[in-house]
């Protein structure tokens, strides 16, 4: 179990996944309710609008004062074991769980200042899923948030979930190969011809049309 542990508390170093229940430290209140706060940003800036909607995926359980996480009901056939917390095929197994059984979550509006709260939460592991995205941007990972998390000396149960988010500008759609853009005003239709032989065959005209006039006077006057 030990072993187990501190495999655990190093795939969370390296994968930068959210601290868990911590080995051989205070005991977490079962009966204290938590609360989740997300900023969304992008280059430093907040980015407003969106929606996040939380899971609770994980019960706390204890193993002779070892504390950790088991699946609750709904995701218990989750292919991906509760212990792989620090690997991105977790709460990407999940958020397809949530999808496909049409799990209720709780959803939230991320507000203007790029924020979106969670209160009166039970302890445990949650799962965040965007279900839609700020315009102009694409969704954000799924990731996973404990309630509370261990800092390293208590433990946190306002948590502030703010992780490095891959947030990236949506990019932009090509233009439909069927649906060719609109001509402009001055372009003629499609007959084979260029816009430069008008000016010249106008010009042409005019001419052939004023030596006729000519011919015609010099036509009377000989006669």
């Amino acid at each position: 179990m030990i072993k187990r542990f501190f495999a655990l508390l190093l795939a969370i170093v390296v994968f930068g996944a959210f601290p868990v229940f911590a080995f051989g430290h205070e005991v977490p209140d079962p009966e204290r309710k938590g609360s989740v706060t997300v900023t969304v940003t992008y280059k430093g800036e907040p980015v407003p609008g969106g929606t996040l909607t939380i899971y609770k995926v994980g019960n706390v359980v204890s193993d002779d004062g070892n504390y950790g996480f088991a699946f609750t009901g709904d995701f218990a056939e989750c292919p991906v074991s509760i212990d792989e917390i620090g690997s991105s095929e977790l709460p990407a197994a999940l958020a397809k769980i949530a999808a496909e059984k049409n799990i209720d979550g709780i959803t939230g509006w991320i507000d203007h200042r790029g924020k979106v709260s969670f209160t009166d939460l039970e302890i445990g592991l949650y799962l965040a899923v965007q279900g839609r995205a700020a315009a102009g941007f694409g969704k954000i990972n799924p990731f996973l948030i404990s309630v509370p998390y261990y800092n390293g000396e208590s433990y946190i149960y306002d948590v502030d979930a703010s992780p490095k988010i891959d947030l990236k500008p949506k990019p932009e759609e090509p233009d439909d190969p069927e649906d060719p853009p609109d001509k402009p005003d001055d372009e003629l239709p499609d007959t084979g011809l260029m816009n430069w032989p008008v000016p010249v065959m106008a010009v042409s005209g005019a001419v052939l049309i004023g030596v006729g006039i000519i011919l015609r006077r010099v036509e009377r006057k000989m006669k």
